[in-house]
């Protein structure tokens, strides 16, 4: 399923790309450069894994600066 992330977003390297900076649920920044077709409305679209309680694992659309593929959010930072 599709879900759209709150997320800070910043120039890329290149014009056809933003950097995004996502808070994870342990209030960590994510860094992630995607292109801008993975934008949409401010938001980044990401696919949701699963869901326990009021956490979400989503998969990232291109490995964060960490090495994460996958990351642990808040439900209330999935945006409409």
């Amino acid at each position: 399923m599709t879900v759209k992330l709150n997320c800070t977003i910043e120039k890329g390297l290149i014009p056809t790309e933003k950097t995004v900076f996502i808070q994870t649920i342990g209030g960590a920044l994510e860094e992630v450069t995607v292109s801008n077709k993975s934008l949409s409305r401010g938001k980044l679209e990401a696919s949701e894994i699963g869901r326990i309680k009021n956490r979400v694992l989503i998969e990232l659309p291109r490995e964060s600066a960490s090495g994460r593929w996958r990351i642990w959010v808040s439900r209330a930072s999935i945006g409409v």
